[in-house]
């Protein structure tokens, strides 16, 4: 897979990678550009790009849209995108009327190819991961469809990929591995609170609860974490005294991972609990469908 970094892949609000699938028509354009800049440099030149909204210069990478700027390469602003835009819009004004006075923003085709995808039946969740969005309802902002498409769109999916798999995965449990899933949800309580490793999966971290990212601790239990607390600060005190310091680099990680779930379990414990309101009975018919 070929890396290449724009414009628009700077780090984004989430800090998180994204995966962009092509067709094979901007494909192939990626690598006319790519081949251009390898015929004129034999390789893809790294240059800086300057942040409108920042201020600042970036360090220097292999950016794909570069311009020359006073003879020096730089990677091509969003400014000088938009007005390429622009007057791709003008010049299709004579043959296409219904571009007089469109006005389109770099991230626009952003919010166009989230739109394309999910009403050619990708699921909203995976538009979310692709897009780098961390909620789904960022992604529904992004997508021009309604509620009852991101349903249909999700059940299609699900129909799709049941009908991909195997037909015994999908028979009735017997009642012994109904009682084994049961029973798993039993050996998830420990001490501190609640394990949310997955059905089916040993504890990989050999009961280490403190540095297991899988612990949710109950609020109630916060006492307890401050008892835990003074004996790992005493331990590290010995070993410091002792000069282990093997067991001051472990006792240190371990102390970082008990104050993270501490204030974890402190925020749980201010916002106490969610008032979710009482049902109410539409007034339309209920729809039956299969999930």
């Amino acid at each position: 897979m070929v890396h290449v970094h724009s414009y628009a892949d700077t780090p984004s609000k989430s800090d998180r990678q994204r995966v962009i699938p092509m067709f094979a028509e901007l494909f192939h354009v990626i690598a006319q550009i790519i081949r251009r800049h390898r015929k004129l440099h034999g390789t893809v030149p790294v240059c800086a790009r300057y942040d409108l909204h920042e201020k600042v210069w970036s360090d220097e990478l292999p950016y794909l849209f570069q311009t020359l700027h006073g003879g020096t390469q730089r990677c091509m602003s969003s400014t000088t995108a938009w007005r390429m835009i622009r007057r791709a819009c003008q010049e299709l004004e004579v043959t296409h009327p219904e571009f007089v006075g469109v006005k389109f923003a770099p991230h626009d085709f952003r919010r166009l190819f989230a739109t394309e995808l999910v009403n050619n039946g990708l699921p909203i969740h995976i538009g979310a991961a692709l897009l780098g969005h961390l909620d789904i309802r960022t992604t529904r902002g992004y997508v021009a469809v309604f509620d009852e498409d991101v349903i249909s769109h999700y059940q299609q999916f699900l129909a799709r990929r049941r009908a991909e798999r195997p037909e015994e995965e999908y028979r009735r449990p017997s009642p012994e591995e109904w009682t084994d899933f049961e029973e798993h949800f039993d050996k998830r309580r420990v001490e501190l609170g609640s394990c949310g490793r997955p059905y089916g999966t040993p504890c990989a971290h050999e009961h280490a609860c403190i540095r297991c990212p899988m612990l949710s601790v109950n609020p109630k239990m916060i006492p307890r974490l401050d008892e835990l607390e003074q004996d790992l600060l005493a331990r590290r005190d010995r070993a410091t005294a002792e000069g282990w310091q093997g067991e001051i680099e472990g006792l240190d990680l371990t102390l970082t991972f008990l104050w993270s779930k501490r204030e974890q379990a402190r925020r749980f414990q201010r916002q106490g609990p969610v008032a979710l309101g009482l049902p109410m009975i539409p007034h339309q018919e209920p729809q039956v469908t299969d999930v």
